[in-house]
């Protein structure tokens, strides 16, 4: 299949309501319609929906959602699907209506994090009314939200046969292990230089960050003034990243997972080769947070990936 971008994410938190003021106040996103549950959906562009905090009992990813061009690529993704063992569970009509798509499928990797594909989202051309002033936008529209990342505890043959065999994804990054960092390894699905990335962490699994990112750095520098005026959780100090030149800070979130928030990031050509970074960083981005995020947790032993064929 052909994966155009990360489309949306939805987690679940008991601080849920908390978005209401942190999205809006801290990064400029703008609150979307809410859901008689309770859940709030987060907009940075057209589309209705980005980023949804579901109530929930823990703090967890609830799904990650990739967006296809349309029908006829959405049919062709659940044929592959289900002809290579993932078993997709087609939405209902409720469901797609939840998520303002007009189809999607869900299905597991091989760690059990849940992924939709879908196609159809809706959008309102001249819609979006950022949460706070600011001085660009976000980087959206077609090529999405900006990236995910998961821990894991390995990366497998069966976890890269997932992402590049049936995600369709390229590899453009690997970071080998440092003394006080795991490894990882990130791909692309459209220009960015990875939507998706999988990080090694031997016995554990969960979501460590999401990156939103703006087209004006000055965005970054106020929030970057902002979250240290209101003492919030900074985890990773203003940087540089050398892979993908980003400047950005991470966050603790009330949801548990960081969030990055930058301005910079480089786009790959199509005459792009790949290359290995030296360092992580060009400069900055020193970790001062107290651990990693509520969201990755210590694995059982039946927690251990199944892999598929």
């Amino acid at each position: 299949m052909k994966i155009h971008a990360l489309g949306y994410l939805g987690f679940e938190s008991p601080r849920h309501e908390e978005w209401l003021t942190f999205g809006p106040e801290i990064f400029g996103l703008q609150i979307g319609d809410r859901d008689p549950d309770g859940t709030i959906h987060l907009r940075m562009d057209d589309r209705h929906r980005r980023l949804s905090i579901h109530p929930g009992e823990e703090d967890r990813l609830a799904y990650a959602g990739w967006e296809l061009a349309g029908k006829a690529a959405f049919e062709e993704a659940v044929a592959e699907l289900s002809h290579k063992g993932y078993a997709p569970h087609l939405g209902t009509a409720e469901e797609c209506k939840q998520r303002e798509v007009l189809g999607l499928a869900r299905f597991q990797d091989p760690y059990g994090f849940t992924h939709e594909v879908y196609y159809g989202p809706t959008a309102t051309v001249g819609s979006f009314l950022p949460g706070k002033p600011m001085a660009g936008s976000f980087v959206g529209g077609v090529d999405g939200v900006g990236h995910v990342v998961f821990v894991v505890p390995e990366i497998t043959p069966e976890l890269e046969k997932f992402v590049t065999g049936l995600l369709g994804m390229e590899l453009d990054i690997t970071l080998p292990a440092g003394k006080s960092r795991p490894g990882g390894q990130f791909y692309r699905c459209n220009p960015r230089t990875h939507c998706l990335a999988y990080i090694a962490l031997p016995g554990h699994k969960g979501v460590h960050h999401l990156e939103i990112e703006s087209t004006h750095m000055d965005d970054v520098g106020r929030a970057w003034d902002l979250v240290q005026e209101r003492e919030l959780p900074i985890t990773v100090t203003l940087g540089r990243h050398m892979p993908d030149t980003l400047i950005s800070f991470y966050l603790r979130t009330p949801g548990g997972f960081d969030i990055e928030f930058g301005a910079g990031g480089e786009l790959r050509d199509p005459d792009y080769i790949q290359t290995t970074p030296s360092a992580p960083e060009a400069w900055g981005h020193k970790f001062v947070g107290d651990g990693w995020p509520t969201t990755v947790r210590l694995l059982t032993p039946e927690q251990h990936p199944t892999g598929k064929e």
